[in-house]
This record gives structure tokens, C-alpha cells and sequence, in this order.
């Protein structure tokens, strides 16, 4: 390779590097904070979100029928020290699932783990500070087989929580 073509490659990857987008920061997330219903479902069902402390959130979702709990996940949102903001999924019990973040702003986070069966992509957006619409979906072969989760906030541990 000449040194004109490599100072050339050196000159556009650092340009790159200059303007691409700034890390995600799990600031942006701390609106997930606070305890979600599940829009339709029997109370209790839905996901908590501790505060943001650590550069971490940890959440916990729960799925009702019938006055039982049918599925449950503990989750968590992590900004890594190499700057990587990451949701980790450990659903039902099972391995942990890590998906890392593609899209973050003030009111929406997508994160991504293409070699995931199902979801391979998880998508929160806050409609309001009272309502937020959660989304998973296969990124790949069937974008639309996906399944969506409406919810608005709740008072956590308030009245109406029962068994």
C-alpha cells in the first residue's frame, strides 16, 4: 500500500471516529424508574425499575393468569467502563441475555442481540411521564413477529397491589 492511500485511510477513520454519534449514557434511561402495570392485565403485572445508582438499573417483570405468576424476567441496564450501555434479559430463570443499545435519547432506547433466537430486539419509548410502550421483535427473517407491552406508571406497592 502507498503512503498516500494509507494517509488517505488514516485521514477518513479518523474523521469518522470525529463525527460519529456520542456513547449512550444510562442517564437517559432513568425515566424507567418507578414501578409499570401492564395496560389490560391483572395489577401486579408488569416491570419495576430501581433507581438509577452505580451506572445501573435493575428491573423485574412478572406475568399474570389467573391470580398466578406464569412468567417472570430480572433485567438489568448497565453503562460498562469501555462506555457500552447494555440491557441484560435473564428470563424465567434462565442463561443471561445480553442486548446492546443501538438508538438512546430522552424518551426511547432500542437494544439489539442479532444472534438471539427471540426477541432480538427490545424497544422502550415513553410516551408521557404516565406512559410507556415496551416492544420485542425479531430484527431478522419476520420483523413483524413482535409483541407489544403498553403500560403506564403505578404507585409501587400502593393500594390494589394483592395476590
Amino acid at each position: 500500500m502507498s503512503d498516500r492511500i494509507a494517509l488517505a485511510l488514516v485521514t477518513l477513520l479518523m474523521a469518522a471516529t470525529a463525527h460519529a454519534a456520542p456513547a449512550a449514557k444510562i442517564e437517559q434511561l432513568a425515566w424507567l424508574a418507578g414501578c409499570w402495570q401492564l395496560e389490560g392485565q391483572p395489577v401486579g403485572a408488569g416491570e419495576q425499575w430501581s433507581t438509577l445508582a452505580g451506572g445501573t438499573l435493575f428491573g423485574s417483570s412478572r406475568s399474570l393468569h389467573e391470580g398466578r405468576t406464569v412468567g417472570f424476567e430480572f433485567m438489568s441496564l448497565r453503562q460498562h467502563d469501555d462506555g457500552r450501555l447494555v440491557f441484560t434479559a435473564l428470563p424465567n430463570g434462565r442463561n443471561a441475555t445480553d442486548f446492546g443499545a443501538t438508538r438512546v435519547d430522552a424518551n426511547e432506547a432500542v437494544f439489539e442481540n442479532p444472534a438471539n433466537d427471540f426477541p432480538q430486539r427490545i424497544h422502550y419509548r415513553r410516551r408521557d411521564n404516565n406512559h410507556l410502550h415496551a416492544r420485542i421483535e425479531v430484527a431478522r427473517d419476520n420483523p413483524t413477529q413482535a409483541m407489544d407491552f403498553p403500560m403506564h406508571r403505578v404507585a409501587c406497592g400502593g393500594p390494589g397491589v394483592h395476590e
